[in-house]
């Protein structure tokens, strides 16, 4: 069984995508239904790939703007508790179509069932409150929404405060080309008279599901719509010959970060141990471990330092010649 649907989300999840939108059915005039539920609320699609969290990887998600018509083909429905909408496929493919942005249109899309979010009034759910959902996609037509940067913590977050039913909410934001946008002009949307927002429930971290915003569409259409031509210009850079090594890059960086992972957990219970045993020093035939305990060091500002005396700086630089090298970024968000 093949299916389509509006592109509502696209957002950033753990080194892919997570794409989802309504299910649409074409009709032989050219004109598409909305696909409904039992109690008349839009049917959801999220397409599951088969990597490692069921992201979408970014090389195919790149092709997929907000309020494009996706088909999947050979789709099978694979629930897990609250994420009743995704399916597995085999093939999926994008049509060079939006799908019209009036507002009339994109209320028909609106949830119109659910007075809050997920349940309830908070940033996240448990797992066991999650066990009694039936939905984990909604998207939401609000007034005065407000984008911010959250610099409280140690790594500043991009979130989205609006009102929804009379109860305020704060989420993080995790729509890539929205954040694009709002990194540039972050003024811009310090008052957003009106938008729709897609709102979805990430992935477990440390018993929570925490509430996310997937997807950011004005009254008078969508970011990804805005900004094609800037992104088919971007995907110009990327020529044929680079798919391959973008996949083996992918392959071998997520093997990086799980190993990476996985020894810094052997070493802190490597300092564990040696801290309570009172050792300073464990020697095998294969390797030397030396425990260093907490303290004060200066740490120089070499920043701080050119910014306050560029004429000192200056003079003390000599050049040098370095080889030809270049730098990989890999352009993800672990949020979802």
């Amino acid at each position: 069984m093949d299916k389509y649907f509006v592109c509502l989300a696209n957002s950033f999840k753990r080194g892919g995508r997570c794409v989802a939108g309504i299910e649409v059915i074409p009709e032989k005039n050219g004109k598409w239904i909305i696909a409904r539920n039992q109690d008349g609320s839009p049917h959801w699609i999220r397409p599951i790939a088969s990597t490692q969290y069921g992201e979408i990887p970014n090389h195919i998600a790149f092709n997929i703007k907000l309020l494009h018509v996706v088909k999947l083909i050979d789709v099978k429905a694979c629930p897990k508790h609250a994420h009743s909408e995704n399916l597995h496929y085999s093939q999926l493919e994008v049509y060079q179509l939006f799908y019209p942005s009036e507002l009339a249109i994109l209320n028909q899309f609106v949830d119109t069932t659910h007075q809050s979010v997920f349940g309830n009034r908070g940033k996240a759910i448990s797992v066991e409150m999650l066990l009694g959902l039936s939905y984990s996609l909604m998207l939401i037509h609000v007034k005065n929404a407000n984008a911010y940067i959250d610099e409280s913590r140690e790594k500043s977050k991009n979130r989205m405060r609006f009102s929804y039913f009379g109860t305020e909410y704060d989420f993080p934001i995790t729509d890539p080309i929205f954040l694009d946008e709002f990194r540039k002009q972050p003024e811009r949307f310090v008052n957003i008279p009106d938008v729709f927002l897609t709102l979805s429930l990430g992935l477990e971290f440390e018993g929570w599901h925490h509430k996310l915003v997937a997807g950011v569409i004005l009254h008078n259409g969508s970011f990804s719509s805005q900004t094609v031509k800037q992104e088919e210009q971007s995907q110009e850079l990327q020529p044929d010959w680079f798919d391959e090594y973008e996949l083996e890059l992918e392959r071998l960086l997520d093997q990086k970060t799980e190993i990476e992972g996985k020894i810094n957990e052997l070493r802190k219970k490597l300092l564990t141990k040696m801290e309570n045993c009172g050792i300073d020093r464990v020697q095998s035939h294969q390797f030397s471990v030396r425990y260093t305990p907490a303290k004060t060091v200066m740490q120089f500002d070499s920043r701080a330092f050119r910014t306050e005396n560029e004429n000192l700086y200056s003079y003390y630089c000599r050049p040098k010649q370095r080889e030809a090298s270049i730098t990989v970024k890999r352009i993800m968000d672990n949020n979802t």
